[in-house]
């Protein structure tokens, strides 16, 4: 067990991440990067991704390089899988 490594905030997002969504999630986002830390998420119960979800994971990623945060995703549902491949971005969210 590392004790010079924090634990990894688990943003867990649920349902569907569409434009209907994408105020609401834009918000949890921001107020998870502020808390600092290696982030895991966890996208194993996303029922829907669209492309305001995906710009939406996009800026996550951003912000995490940007600031130097780890960003590991630990479960990826087949919606959102067969989005991210679709785009070609499933690497991205490896």
């Amino acid at each position: 067990m590392n004790l010079d490594q924090p634990a990894a905030t688990v943003l867990k997002l649920v349902g569907e991440l569409n434009i209907y969504a994408a105020a609401a999630l834009h918000a949890r986002l921001q107020a998870t990067l502020v808390e600092g830390g290696p982030l895991e998420l966890d996208l194993s119960e996303v029922s829907e991704l669209d492309s305001a979800g995906v710009q939406q994971l996009l800026l996550l990623k951003r912000e995490c390089e940007l600031t130097g945060r780890a960003l590991r995703v630990s479960a990826v549902s087949d919606a959102a899988n067969a989005v991210l491949t679709l785009l070609n971005l499933r690497q991205q969210f490896a």
